[in-house]
């Protein structure tokens, strides 16, 4: 994905949406450096503002980092919702299925996002709001994962467990599926849309099985 980042018009006082161009130059630093080459000068000389403007929206690095991961967090739900909400059947099973397609999705339309959200080990203080807006957005998508599975065991349809254990190992499977798939280990498997889906639907399937009521 080719990260675009909006400049402050020459003629303008202000920028317009700092706070957005900011996290945009913030990931595109981070997908071309690593968090070694990313600093608030670096990403305000990509905006094209001075480099104390940065602080009017972030008090330090990794303020804005946690900001990046927010935000790809927020992306990551909303892929997994979007499939879901398309699938065809109400069957719980079948909407696990679409979540996982949903993960998958998000991680190959967004590699800096995936790569930002459970790659950096950079974190803002305790007391930093940017941290329980990040730790929100992480709940929400573990949330939404977690409420279908909790499901299929009312329903009957997958064997009664600990609900957050089992969450973890879904959430597992389809995040080394799509860490191997955007690392380039999977080429001739997944070369298509199509592709992708079938190999993430098959895993998800053996994972059904496992937990799988009957």
């Amino acid at each position: 994905m080719s990260i675009r980042v909006a400049r402050k018009r020459p003629d303008a006082y202000q920028h317009g949406d700092l706070r957005r161009a900011l996290v945009q130059a913030g990931l595109k630093l981070l997908g071309e450096h690593g968090v070694a080459g990313l600093s608030l000068r670096a990403a305000a000389e990509l905006a094209g503002v001075s480099h104390a403007a940065p602080y009017r929206h972030f008090r330090d690095k990794n303020a804005l980092v946690a900001a990046i991961a927010e935000e790809g967090l927020k992306l990551l739900t909303r892929s997994m919702r979007a499939e879901i909400d398309a699938c065809s059947s109400r069957d719980v099973l079948a909407r696990l299925l679409a979540a996982g397609n949903g993960y998958v999705s998000f991680a190959l339309a967004h590699p800096a996002y995936f790569r930002t959200i459970f790659g950096e080990k950079v974190w803002p203080d305790k007391n930093d709001p940017a941290k329980a807006a990040l730790v929100a957005a992480g709940q929400e998508s573990l949330g939404l994962l977690r409420g279908l599975i909790a499901e299929g065991m009312r329903s009957g349809k997958l064997r009664a467990g600990d609900t957050d254990q089992i969450a973890l190992a879904a959430w597992s499977m389809v995040h080394g599926l799509s860490l191997l798939i955007i690392d380039g280990q999977l080429t001739g498997l997944t070369d298509t849309p199509a592709a992708v889906r079938a190999v993430t639907d098959n895993l998800g399937r053996m994972l059904q099985r496992g937990i799988g009521s009957a």
